[in-house]
């Protein structure tokens, strides 16, 4: 492990060698040819050869980086961002963030620190319950990344309590709803791509980012029907049967290549679905604000209710804890109905029984 300063047509360079491999880092300084610019042109070059020694060194003994920890809080946020979507909760935090932070250093944040950002956060009348934890939730993920890449000495994030997100009605369709839907048309090439993505998700499970991406080689054919997919947001695999009237959604009787998308005009069209789902509830007469996720969630809750237990439903789903899972079982009314039912059938066949039970109640 070495580095050294080099002069390529007057621009000063950092030549790193680690682990057998080397790469140039442009220092952005130029020697001008004269003598006292030069010296101090130097000068800087051999402070920042130093501190990326002590930034190599600390790496490979695994020891904190005596540099990167005192990033300002919102630089690094910054640099995370820009590894992440546009609309990242992130990036949407960072305005609040550079708020609220004002150049506090990474190792100087500590549990008081992120409480009062926390209640920052929730005091901000424009923001709600739930964005605020989401932003809330972007600003501790940095710092865990921080903790691990080794740029603070302890995660600080470990200790403080997350924004409880307002529980959300979760809206998912009856059986009869179900039905309903499946003999409602919606016209148009798009719409009825629409609509047998959606049902066929109903009746397997999948999110909407898995329906756009299920490929007819994710389809195993024996020893029977099953969709075999690594999940887009979890990447873990996903096994889920796949009965008569879900084939039959996507059956068109023709052979179709092993990487064929089952519905390339699903992923190919840029329109929001937003409007099929209004003008499709409403032919059919179902008075609910349905979207991609209803599938989903109507296929965990139906699944439920008809005797599946709550392990396999999460298996089915591809939920990593069933905790997860659990959310499905609150949405529905005939599961407590039926607990309740199952209760022990209590009769008192006498009346005099009754009038004893009666007396005792009221002593």
């Amino acid at each position: 492990m070495g580095v050294a300063i080099r002069v390529n047509r007057g621009q000063l360079y950092l030549d790193i060698y680690v682990n057998g491999r080397r790469r140039w880092e442009s220092l952005h300084l130029t020697l001008q040819g004269d003598s006292k610019l030069d010296e101090e042109t130097w000068r800087l070059a051999k402070i920042a050869r130093s501190i990326r020694e002590q930034q190599l060194f600390s790496k490979e003994w695994n020891l904190l980086d005596p540099i990167a920890g005192k990033k300002k809080f919102e630089d690094y946020c910054e640099e995370i961002a820009k590894t992440m979507p546009a609309k990242s909760h992130l990036a949407k935090a960072l305005p609040y963030i550079r708020d609220y932070a004002r150049g506090v250093r990474l190792e100087a944040i500590d549990e008081q620190w992120l409480t009062g950002f926390k209640n920052y956060l929730l005091e901000r009348p424009t923001l709600k319950q739930v964005t605020a934890a989401h932003y809330f939730a972007a600003a501790c993920h940095v710092l865990r990344l921080a903790y691990q890449s080794r740029l603070i000495a302890r995660n600080p994030a470990a200790n403080v309590k997350k924004i409880q997100e307002p529980e959300s009605v979760k809206v998912w369709l009856t059986k009869e709803e179900l039905e309903k839907l499946a003999r409602t048309p919606l016209g148009g090439e798009l719409g009825d791509t629409i609509r047998r993505a959606f049902l066929f998700g109903c009746m397997v499970g999948l999110r909407v980012s898995d329906l756009k991406s299920l490929r007819w080689s994710d389809i195993v054919r024996s020893p029977s029907l099953m969709i075999m997919k690594r999940q887009q947001k979890t990447q873990t695999v996903v096994g889920v049967p796949i009965n008569e009237s879900a084939w039959q959604i996507i059956d068109d009787k023709k052979l179709h290549n092993a990487n064929e998308l089952v519905f390339p005009l699903l992923s190919a069209s840029k329109t929001s679905a937003t409007q099929y789902f209004r003008l499709w509830t409403e032919k059919a007469g179902i008075p609910k604000k349905i979207g991609w996720h209803t599938a989903r969630h109507t296929f965990g809750t139906l699944a439920l209710e008809g005797g599946a237990d709550l392990y396999t439903v999460s298996k089915l789903l591809g939920h990593t804890d069933i905790a997860t899972t659990q959310v499905y079982a609150k949405a529905t009314d005939k599961l407590k109905r039926e607990a309740v039912e199952k209760l022990p059938n209590l009769e008192l066949s006498k009346k005099a029984e009754l009038k004893k039970f009666r007396k005792a109640e009221g002593e």
